[in-house]
């Protein structure tokens, strides 16, 4: 296969590193193996240190448009890969979240496929704005768009432990996917990051019309996005849930007629937690930007029903 970058994925809004003064956080970025590597910063911004982003030409060439979600302090940057050979395209988004500066770990391979005709999250253009304020918005409304922020990262985080549900790891190279560990604990720490960040919320006045309100529901929007996502992958993984054995997912469902898998209880279990901090948390955003009520609705709705067949398929 011949692949051409015909843009460097690059996410920085600092500049090219030449020498490493202090050693960096680094986000590792897999870009197909024809791709040419690169290392840049993203800048400090208030308390967050700056962050290195290097890309690794160790992926593989996929087909399609993909979104990974970056720091609000990193740069928006499109990259294309070309496969000469069957003229088919690979685009990479890298997309900034709301917000002006955020303190977000992000895994390598925590993306989300999107398809030609969008995320069905998305809405109404006429109801939900379109994009946020790109010259920044007030400490209140901050406030708001940081825990969005922190849960919508932490879900995308949580699709890489997702989509190992079921995989086979080669024995003594990598580690076993631990479910409590990699996946239940992960979904009630998004739950309790809502629970306990929600008060902060019950403060704040409305927001009026305008650029502070509207960044608040495009950083909603992006939520809904990445948690729908993540919750997509539970759903297509379910049936490879382990849990007694038998490797055989008509096996383990009769067998759970009768005794229900631990393992998909706990998760149902912290699903429906986090179905309660984010009906909160739309709840609250409604009392905040009542000017937006049509398109948080909108969006609650869409989350909530995702929300619930996730929690159908781990529940018996």
């Amino acid at each position: 296969m011949k692949s051409t970058a015909v843009f460097a994925l690059g996410l920085g809004a600092g500049t090219r590193l030449c020498e490493a003064q202090t050693p960096l956080s680094t986000l590792i970025v897999p870009i197909p193996t024809q791709g040419a590597p690169f290392t840049t910063t993203v800048s400090a911004c208030d308390t967050v240190a700056a962050f290195a982003v290097v890309g690794v030409p160790n992926g593989t060439f996929f087909p399609g448009t993909s979104t990974v979600y970056v720091p609000p302090q990193a740069s928006g940057i499109t990259t294309a890969f070309v496969d000469s050979e069957s003229n088919l395209t690979q685009v990479i988004i890298a997309s900034p979240l709301p917000g002006t500066c955020a303190d977000l770990s992000l895994p390598a391979e925590a993306t989300s496929t999107v398809s030609a005709a969008g995320p069905s999250s998305s809405g109404n253009a006429g109801v939900c704005p379109l994009e946020g304020c790109s010259e920044g918005v007030d400490q209140a409304a901050q406030t708001v768009i940081s825990l969005i922020n922190e849960v919508a990262i932490a879900s995308q985080t949580l699709q890489d432990a997702a989509k190992q549900i079921g995989s086979k790891k080669a024995r003594g190279l990598e580690p076993r996917l631990s479910i409590f560990t990699d996946i239940v604990t992960p979904l009630k720490n998004i739950a309790a990051t809502l629970t306990f960040g929600l008060p902060s919320l019950a403060i704040l006045s409305p927001f009026p019309p305008g650029c502070d309100s509207d960044t608040i529901v495009v950083a909603l929007i992006d939520f809904v996005k990445i948690h729908q996502a993540l919750l997509e992958i539970f759903i297509g993984r379910r049936g490879l849930l382990p849990g007694f054995g038998f490797g055989l997912a008509a096996q383990v469902d009769a067998v759970e007629e009768k005794f229900p898998n631990p393992l998909g209880v706990a998760i149902a279990g912290a699903l429906r937690a986090i179905e309660t901090g984010v009906d909160a948390l739309a709840f609250s955003l409604i009392n905040l930007i009542p000017t937006r009520q049509a398109c948080l609705k909108q969006q609650q709705t869409s989350i909530d029903q995702t929300l619930k067949d996730a929690i159908a398929a781990y529940q018996s």
